[in-house]
């Protein structure tokens, strides 16, 4: 039933919730199958079990960009105020801004696998592909 359903429609059923969740976990959004990248910052063109098309349109992957961006921000912002926070009622500043500042280049480059398969889920789920 399940392949039947991806065959004829590029996705295998699964609501909302599993497909963001497959997003989250690096796992293909149409059929929850793993092996999507190469290594860690190159993504295959499709997926290795359904065939299921990543790259839609060119800029398709700004949409990724952007949910990398606003969680790397948030992350870098709650550990600033947190450190912030903890370093009063004289904070240190190096010691705020250092762990923070630090946290903003690792972060993005952490989170991109993340952010692309979780983009990909997210058009998947908005905007299913077309019947094969």
């Amino acid at each position: 039933m399940r392949a039947e359903r991806l065959a004829a429609t590029g996705m295998d059923g699964a609501g909302l919730v599993t497909i963001l969740w497959r997003g989250l976990t690096l796992a293909c959004a149409a059929c929850g199958s793993r092996g999507l990248f190469h290594h860690w910052w190159r993504m295959r063109s499709t997926c290795p079990s359904c065939r299921f098309r990543f790259t839609r349109s060119e800029g398709f992957w700004i949409g990724a960009v952007g949910v990398n961006s606003v969680v790397s921000g948030f992350i870098c912002l709650v550990t600033a105020v947190g450190l912030l926070l903890l370093s009063l009622p004289e904070p240190t500043w190096p010691a705020v801004l250092l762990p923070s500042a630090a946290l903003a280049v690792v972060i993005p480059i952490a989170l991109d696998p993340v952010t692309r398969t979780l983009w990909t889920a997210i058009v998947a789920a908005a905007n299913p592909p077309p019947p094969r």
